[in-house]
């Protein structure tokens, strides 16, 4: 990891490993929205590693953001800082700046139909964080060009609901008045490809706090008169769950790394692979990942003041969000077929 890079983690880690420890987690989750620690994101610039340098941001790549968001996951952030890191990127993408306070960042692609004039049309539209939203942004389809639209959300009707990690994944429904619209030189889907990179990022960061704290209670565990860590069936547990956190934790960076080299235009070599490589591989490693560090813990991992379940249901509802491993693993498997034999080999290393 370059000095950027590391200087980025151990910031986010500072300030969530201070604030967020499990008796704020629980508090959160009873309480709601923790907007004194948004403020604090936003003091801070987190949220706008990606952001232009004329809106305030740092301009930087997602190999940088890799970093915010992994360190993200590793303490289950009650927040939508991936959601805002792509909303950021999107209006760099498309010159220009976004409107201050939570962004509702929509998930799927818009019809062309439903922007009309300055009025944006939703019918169930998934949103997370909805609810705190103080504009919405989304993408939508113009023939083959797209376009970014930000819009008001005030007069929708919300359908507030949680994922398993209990972080809002809402749905809008009604008329929204339109405030900006912007071309947008990126395939109209491109929302579902960087919420799939986000996702990956995070649940590397998740799967790393697991295998931090099967760690530490195999240490500090005993049973018949021994650490839990010398037995060779726990050793063992703890051995694949750091390959998988490793084998997550590379495919997730490469896949950053690809997009901030090839970008994601729609023809010719782009970072499609590598992001699908990704999401596919993190969202299988979390049935593992979930599994083991459970398991090294027992009883105890399970009960709700024990703090690991914030770490493992963000975890099984990351890995469903912006598609899960067999739809990531159909289209690598038509991608490869597409380019044949032959062909396989330089798309996989390339």
């Amino acid at each position: 990891m370059n000095e950027t890079r590391q200087i980025l983690e151990d910031s986010v880690n500072r300030l969530f490993g201070d604030r967020l420890d499990w008796d704020a987690l629980t508090r959160i989750e009873e309480s709601g929205f923790p907007r004194q620690l948004w403020d604090e994101v936003v003091d801070q610039g987190i949220h706008k590693v990606l952001a232009s340098e004329d809106a305030g941001g740092m301009g930087a790549g997602w190999g940088e953001a890799y970093a915010v968001l992994r360190a993200c996951g590793r303490h289950a952030v009650p927040l939508p800082v991936a959601e805002a890191s792509i909303a950021e990127w999107l209006a760099a993408q498309a010159g220009c700046v976004l409107p201050e306070g939570v962004p509702g960042l929509l998930t799927s692609t818009l019809d062309g139909n439903a922007v009309a004039g300055d009025s944006l049309v939703l019918d169930g539209a998934r949103t997370p964080w909805g609810r705190e939203a103080a504009y919405l942004v989304g993408v939508a389809a113009r023939g083959s060009a797209a376009e970014l639209i930000v819009a008001d959300p005030a007069g929708l009707e919300i359908t507030a609901e949680d994922n398993l990690g209990r972080d809002p994944r809402d749905t809008l429904s009604g008329r929204a008045r339109v405030t900006a619209r912007h071309a947008l030189p990126l395939p109209a889907d491109c929302v579902r490809w960087l919420g799939a990179l986000a996702r990956s990022a995070q649940i590397a960061g998740g799967g790393a706090a697991g295998l931090d704290l099967a760690l530490q209670y195999a240490a500090e565990r005993s049973q018949f008169g021994r650490p839990l860590a010398a037995f060779q069936a726990i050793q063992h547990y703890l051995a694949d769950l750091a390959g998988t956190v490793a084998a997550v934790d590379t495919i997730s960076l490469a896949a950053c790394e690809a997009l901030d080299a090839r970008g994601m235009a729609s023809d010719g070599r782009n970072a499609r692979f590598e992001i699908a490589a990704a999401k596919c591989r993190a969202s299988e490693a979390v049935e593992k990942l979930t599994r083991l560090s459970h398991q090294v813990h027992g009883a105890i991992g399970f009960t709700y003041e024990y703090g690991l379940h914030f770490v493992t249901r963000r975890l099984w509802a990351w890995r469903a969000e912006f598609g899960g491993a067999g739809e990531w693993g159909e289209y690598l498997g038509r991608e490869a077929v597409a380019v044949g034999g032959d062909g396989v080999w330089p798309l996989i290393t390339a």
